[in-house]
């Protein structure tokens, strides 16, 4: 079953490539709707530009939290989603916001993909606080959002190695190559068999 997606960004979007490219080829029966940023010059944008998908942003500068969710809100109105999927939004996303996107089996209809075998190493400097702790292992997980940060039911983890002669940056490049295979697969699975929710867990889920 095909479905359809609004992906928010803040950024570059490599996630959101990954989506559009697993779409392109036919992997992943999807179509995305909106690309959506809180930054208007966000690199995302033109990325989403060049596949054919329609863009929209919205700065947060100057604007309450609140105000410029009643704005997001809004420009959602005027399109038709089954799931956000954040791809790199660097924004936190209230539980009034969440509350409109309720699935009527309990869970909000938003995605996240974190790098780091949640619930270890929450926040947005997951890849820099795994670093520096030392971990052996690391990993990505991609869940549902709740009302709390990088917390959620767990849709699927994959672990990765730190190798010994690893930088921030060798180590990064491999979480990304795990990222940008994991969530359009996660996706491609709820296109095929919807979200189970008798398989969902806070613990982790290894693929």
């Amino acid at each position: 079953m095909s479905i359809q997606l609004a992906i928010f960004v803040s950024g570059r979007g490599s996630n959101m490539e990954a989506i559009l490219k697993s779409i392109q080829d036919g992997e992943l029966d999807a179509s995305v709707e909106l690309v959506f940023s809180n930054d208007p010059h966000a690199k995302a944008l033109e990325t989403a530009k060049q596949f054919g998908i329609k863009t929209a942003s919205i700065a947060n500068t100057g604007l309450t939290r609140s105000e410029h969710e009643n704005k997001v809100r809004e420009l959602l109105e005027t399109v038709s989603f089954d799931y956000i999927v954040l791809a790199g939004y660097m924004r936190i996303l209230s539980a009034k916001f969440l509350s409109h996107f309720r699935d009527p089996r309990g869970f909000f209809r938003v995605i996240n993909i974190h790098p780091s075998l949640l619930p270890a190493f929450p926040g947005k400097c997951a890849y820099e606080d795994a670093f520096s702790y030392g971990v052996k292992v690391s990993g990505i997980t991609v869940h549902l959002v709740d009302e709390q940060v990088d917390h959620g039911a767990i849709l699927a983890q994959q672990s990765f190695p730190r190798l010994a002669d690893d930088t921030l940056e060798t180590f990064k490049a491999r979480g990304l190559a795990v990222e940008h295979a994991l969530y359009p697969a996660v996706l491609r699975e709820i296109s095929n068999n919807g979200i189970k929710l008798d398989n969902l867990t806070r613990e982790s889920i290894e693929t």
